[in-house]
């Protein structure tokens, strides 16, 4: 077995363990007669994000919360050497979150081998939150702009996904309009 495949295997039985019964991600995956997954697709419910709605201009940008995401990460042949690709499914208003194709998100600029597949979910459950963000280098210019001018509205949601705790405060009926010029 190659390192790959042990890193594979490990990533694999580290998800099933760690989200077989979480309360607001669920991980699925393609299977593939005899081989681990090298994609998942990733579920979060429950999780309060934002995007912009339908009824946004050019001039006036109104934000919606939305609680349901999905995401994709694929293990390409260089992964574990380089960082997965990770792509978002559902709108999003973010500033790491590109909305255009290929929809990407960027789970940072430096890899460390190290870092776990768990540790990517739980960093992205924590990006749609607006926990952690970077507008410095962003893939959505105009949501840096609106993280930047709206500190004081984040984060969007305070559940704590890693332990699994709910953020009782939670209302998904709120829309804000903000004016980008």
């Amino acid at each position: 077995m190659t390192p790959r495949q042990r890193r594979l295997n490990a990533d694999y039985e580290n998800l099933m363990n760690e989200f077989i019964r979480h309360p607001f991600i669920t991980v699925e995956f393609e299977n593939k007669k005899d081989s681990v997954p090298e994609r998942y697709f990733v579920n979060y419910r429950n999780i309060r994000g934002i995007k912009l709605s339908n009824l946004s201009g050019p001039q006036n940008k109104i934000i919606e919360f939305i609680s349901e995401h999905r995401i994709e990460i694929y293990l390409h042949i260089d992964y574990p050497r380089l960082k997965p690709q990770c792509y978002i499914h559902t709108g999003i208003f973010h500033p790491n979150f590109r909305m255009a194709h290929p929809h990407d998100i960027c789970i940072g600029d430096f890899w460390a081998s190290g870092e776990t597949l768990v540790d990517i979910i739980y960093q992205i459950g924590e990006m749609i939150q607006y926990k952690n963000y970077g507008i410095q280098n962003p893939l959505n210019g105009i949501a840096a702009k609106w993280a930047r001018e709206n500190k004081n509205l984040l984060p969007v949601d305070s559940t704590n996904i890693r332990s699994g705790e709910p953020d009782i405060s939670f209302n998904n009926e709120n829309n804000i309009k903000i004016e980008l010029i």
